[in-house]
């Protein structure tokens, strides 16, 4: 009988049966977070709104492993769940399909109303199995770029630094006016999604985050920021006001700068998404500039809420079940 539980520190060889196609040193890096020791156990008992780290749980029967899922709380709104991780055994996408019910059902009795999943778009089954059975909808994709090189242009007319908690509230406007308005109902976001977590130390991704100003007004016109696991791939995800020509080049030289203070040896990649006003333009630039693209990942939402068709107010229409079940207008 398939039964589902917590992922624990005991299961590092159940893994690598199912991740045989990782390199060895990628291997025991992606088992090492996974399985997290007793303060990672523990983590599964916290309400939604203390979580911080990731969670995993693994599907087997008769002790055979069938499939791992793992999720995270989106930073900021334990609202929001992540679905950051999903393998299973070949063509078992009926493992998938339970996993999925599983978490959703779980997270969603603890006040969990939307679950986000980024599935790369050379995986047309499990796509279709997101759509048809659990309730998924494709809301849009995610693009990450490989830079080719680490040398750019500075630019001397505006400045950057750290950012801060008292600039949530900029930053969030800023990010929520670049969402292009087919995309808000989803993908806009609240000021606390900005905020620094008290246990940001514990996350199993080191992020650094900056915002540029524009000089003579102190304005904030840029926020980015840098994110990695390794210490080796780092990853930058930015957003500008459209209302001002921010240089990308100059966000990579900023990126680098940071960069270069922790290690001498990296890869730098660069993520577009096309639910931003500026996607275009940064995308002519990463192929202007020979970058590479590595991954297309689709964008898949399931909320506990519909978007409602907008009524002219010439339209006439009738709800059941006004007083003594009279219609209502």
């Amino acid at each position: 009988m398939a039964v589902i539980r917590k992922l624990n520190f005991l299961d590092k060889s159940k893994i690598k049966e199912l991740r045989p196609f990782l390199k060895e040193e990628d291997e025991n890096l992606f088992i090492n977070i996974l399985t997290t020791g007793l303060p990672g156990h523990l983590h599964y008992y916290l309400p939604l709104k203390y979580k911080v780290l990731d969670e995993s749980y693994l599907l087997e029967d008769l002790n055979r492993p069938l499939g791992l899922i793992t999720v995270n709380i989106f930073r900021g709104n334990y609202r929001k769940i992540n679905i950051s991780q999903l393998f299973f055994i070949e063509n078992a996408y009926e493992v998938a399909q339970q996993l999925l019910e599983f978490v959703i059902s779980q997270y969603g009795a603890m006040g969990a109303h939307a679950f986000y999943m980024l599935v790369d778009d050379k995986y047309t089954e499990l796509s279709q199995l997101l759509i048809d059975r659990c309730g998924f909808r494709q809301c849009s994709y995610e693009q990450i770029w490989e830079v080719p090189k680490t040398s750019f242009k500075k630019c001397r007319n505006i400045k950057y630094r750290r950012f801060r908690n008292s600039d949530i509230k900029e930053v969030s406007d800023l990010y929520n006016d670049s969402v292009i308005s087919y995309f808000r109902p989803t993908m806009l976001r609240e000021n606390s999604e900005f905020k620094e977590p008290f246990f940001s130390g514990l996350n199993y991704t080191n992020e650094y985050r900056y915002i540029i100003e524009e000089p003579s007004t102190l304005r904030i016109i840029s926020y980015f920021k840098i994110a990695t696991a390794d210490n080796v791939n780092y990853t930058v995800d930015f957003n500008y006001s459209s209302g001002y020509e921010v240089d990308i080049e100059t966000v990579l030289y900023f990126a680098t700068r940071e960069i270069l203070k922790r290690t001498r040896r990296f890869k730098l990649f660069i993520k577009m998404k096309n639910y931003i006003d500026t996607n275009n333009a940064q995308k002519e630039y990463f192929i202007s500039s020979g970058f590479n693209l590595v991954s297309t990942k689709n964008l898949y939402v399931k909320d506990f809420f519909k978007i409602i068709k907008e009524y002219s107010p010439e339209e006439k229409f009738s709800v059941l079940g006004g007083l003594h079940n009279s219609p209502s207008f």
